[in-house]
């Protein structure tokens, strides 16, 4: 939303400057950077945000096969395994990539307070308040990453033992679903509890990283509105 704003509104300052005198106007360049700096946060956000995403989305596979299987629904819990296979390894690369994402989400948001430095007062403003909550934005999902990491030690061991009663369950060694629940319980038992912590970590640090990354979302409303005049 923003980067459009500005984007737009270079070319539309320009384009009036251009027509109604052949002197270069100062703000030209102002413009230009400002909007190149607002590109840069836009871009470099939407890939930091883009590793929770893809933490949720590979626990939540997890999630839903392991319902399934302590159902002993087969079927349901092939289906789910399915989900996993292709969601899982992407956890790995994106906790890695995480860090360097991080920073240079950061190093944007310093290039735009930068770039905001000589607009009104109200303008800069709102900027400034973009730049403070994407700092937290990014602690929070920085939190989120280390807390991931702690907690999947648990689901890969989930992975693992669900990958192998699903294994078992389609070789036929239960005779119905519910002894295929039973022996899931049992397969289970011992690493319940850490999975049980593990998942109430990530609730929690997720919490935190939404809540950082709606603050973040208001500033970004606001700074769009604050910006209108650029149009």
């Amino acid at each position: 939303m923003l980067t459009l704003l500005l984007l737009a509104g270079c070319a539309n300052q320009a384009t009036t400057l251009d027509s109604a005198s052949p002197q270069p106007d100062p703000s030209g360049p102002t413009l230009s950077r400002l909007g190149e700096a607002v590109a840069g946060v836009d871009s470099t956000r939407t890939q930091l945000l883009a590793a929770p995403a893809a933490v949720i989305t590979g626990a939540t596979a997890l999630d839903t096969a392991d319902a399934a299987s302590a159902e002993g629904a087969r079927a349901a819990a092939r289906g789910a395994r399915n989900a996993v296979r292709s969601a899982v390894p992407a956890v790995t690369t994106a906790l890695d990539a995480l860090p360097q994402q991080s920073a240079t989400y950061q190093s944007a948001l310093a290039a735009l307070s930068e770039a905001a430095a000589p607009l009104e007062p109200a303008q800069k403003a709102a900027l400034e308040d973009v730049v403070t909550a994407g700092k937290a934005e990014a602690g929070a999902i920085e939190a989120f990453g280390l807390a991931a990491r702690d907690a999947w030690p648990a689901y890969s061991a989930l992975d693992k033992a669900g990958a192998l009663w699903l294994e078992r369950a389609t070789a036929g060694w239960y005779r119905t679903e519910s002894e295929a629940a039973d022996a899931y319980t049992v397969l289970l038992r011992p690493q319940r509890a850490a999975l049980d912590r593990a998942r109430a970590a990530l609730r929690a640090a997720d919490a935190e990283r939404r809540t950082a990354t709606d603050r973040q979302r208001q500033a970004l409303i606001a700074a769009d509105a604050a910006l209108a005049p650029l149009r």
